[in-house]
């Protein structure tokens, strides 16, 4: 009897436990008395629990005060559906939270911020953490930004202590986003970006102006209002793989969008470069090549790609057309920009070759050859690429000589091959340039560049491939001749014995 009463009671308790729950209405919450203590939402609840359904139907909202000198480390877990939940910090940056999400992180700061439930229809479940802790000491490092240089980068450790950026004119920052993987989930990527905070000034006391992954979901650069710009990670020792681009404004004020490309994963990644209502740009940062698979815009668009900086000097590409299926085209730089005149284009990138042709000779082909740091003096600008068609075809090959930056002990060797058999091969150094155009006929391609120590400002080449001669065609109209010369004989030699 005494059992049979436990199960009944128990069941009857679980009944009442999982009743949807109500929480309409705004809530204004304080930290606790013992700082150390969490708040949790709905009362009773943790996060070792799975989260509690909500009423279908209410409008919540939380307004969770922050003291100076603190911040507040959020965290929430549950599943919505047809519901609107948003987190909205201390200058009104909101932040959308998806449908399903488990211990998500958001770090706010004073004097207050905000969660937003409105389920209407919907069903589903929620709970909420909310934990405050003491802002660490600010003792910053300071670094200067100038006119005319690549961006300098930044991840959160850098901003363990605080980092303080002091410009020439104004600060842009531009947040990169790493890709998901088996060891970085999509939370924790979220938790290292929201962990370091941007301040308008030269301390943390200035003016928030939000969290990296906030400004890499702008989709456009911040610029601060004055001279300096403040970074800080909340929560120290946090290993991260998301950067910050920063550089003085000056190099990038003529974009009306400038943004990080976050593609560091070999898969096509899609990148929408927006300039429908002025110039537009996207920069890629990574230490290792990138391949443009395919590019797509409209007919009056025209794409312009820089290495390094965004000056004449280092432009490497230009893109008229307004689709290329197959660009197939190799980039070397550590900060490749891709500026748009107008319009919409969408490029296509990857870091493996294995999405593209790059080493495939076809009649039609176009493309060039750059050194990683073009239009800089560095030791840094080797390049070795080797080509190959079908071994029956011959191909017109032209390599049009930009610049050489040969100096010193640097080489630059180009080899044509026929067949397997060298057709072309010859050396330039700087006793003997390049001439201007290169030509030779072949179905192989090997062009070599090596500073073998010497700082050269790197070499820029343009390439087209036209196919000269088919094997298979050939093959075909040998076979029709002897078709031909096979039915005249038997004709002859019928006509004789007649």
């Amino acid at each position: 009897m005494l059992l049979l009463f436990l199960f009944t009671f128990l069941t009857l308790f679980h009944c009442i436990s999982t009743d949807p729950y109500k929480c309409d209405g705004n809530h204004v919450i304080d930290p606790p008395a013992d700082i150390n203590t969490a708040w949790y939402y709905p009362d009773g609840w943790t996060e070792t629990q799975d989260p509690l359904p909500y009423a279908q139907n209410q409008t919540c909202l939380w307004k969770i005060n922050v003291p100076k000198g603190m911040y507040a480390f959020l965290t929430l877990t549950g599943e919505t559906n047809i519901t609107t939940l948003t987190v909205t910090d201390s200058v009104g940056n909101q932040d959308w939270v998806n449908a399903y999400f488990k211990q998500e992180p958001y770090f706010l700061l004073n004097p207050q911020f905000m969660v937003y439930l409105q389920s209407n229809n919907g069903t589903g479940t929620f709970g909420m953490k909310v934990i405050w802790k003491k802002i660490g000491a600010f003792n910053p490092s300071f670094e200067k930004v100038l006119p005319d240089t690549v961006p300098i980068v930044k991840s959160s450790s850098n901003c363990d202590n605080g980092l303080v950026i002091d410009s020439n004119s104004a600060v842009s920052l531009v947040s990169v986003r790493p890709p998901p993987t088996d060891q970085l989930t999509n939370a924790e990527i979220n938790l290292q970006m929201r962990n370091t905070v941007v301040f308008d000034g030269p301390t943390i006391d200035d003016k928030l102006i939000g969290n990296l992954w906030q400004i890499e979901q702008k989709d456009n650069q911040v610029v601060s209002s004055g001279k300096y710009l403040t970074l800080y990670s909340l929560r120290p020792n946090i290993k991260t793989d998301s950067y910050a681009l920063i550089q003085d404004f000056q190099n990038v004020k003529q974009f009306t969008v400038y943004k990080g490309v976050s593609c560091f994963n070999q898969d096509l990644c899609a990148v929408i470069i927006d300039a429908r209502v002025g110039l537009g740009a996207a920069v890629r940062m990574s230490p290792e090549p990138h391949f443009l698979k395919n590019l797509y815009m409209t007919e009056d668009s025209k794409m312009t790609v820089y290495t390094g900086t965004i000056s004449p000097d280092h432009q490497v590409a230009q893109y008229t057309k307004p689709q290329y299926s197959n660009v197939d085209q190799k980039f070397h730089g550590v900060f490749t920009t891709y500026t748009l005149d107008q319009n919409i284009a969408i490029a296509y990138l990857s870091s493996d070759r294995l999405d593209t042709n790059w080493t495939s000779i076809t009649d039609g082909r176009t493309g060039i050859f750059a050194s990683k740091n073009y239009g800089v003096v560095s030791k840094d600008q080797n390049i070795q690429e080797a080509f190959s068609g079908a071994s029956t075809d011959i191909f017109e090959m032209t390599l049009n000589t930009k610049s050489s930056g040969l100096t010193d002990r640097a080489t630059l060797t180009v080899t044509v091959t026929s067949g397997g058999k060298s057709v072309f091969d010859e050396k330039y150094t700087s006793q003997r340039f390049p001439p201007a155009t290169i030509t030779a006929n072949g179905n192989g391609l090997i062009v070599k560049y090596d500073t073998n120590g010497s700082e050269t400002t790197g070499m820029l080449m343009d390439f087209s491939f036209k196919l000269e001669m088919s094997g298979e065609t050939t093959t075909k109209y040998g076979s029709r001749c002897f078709s031909i010369i096979v039915l005249l004989s038997s004709i002859f030699m019928t006509f004789i014995f007649e």
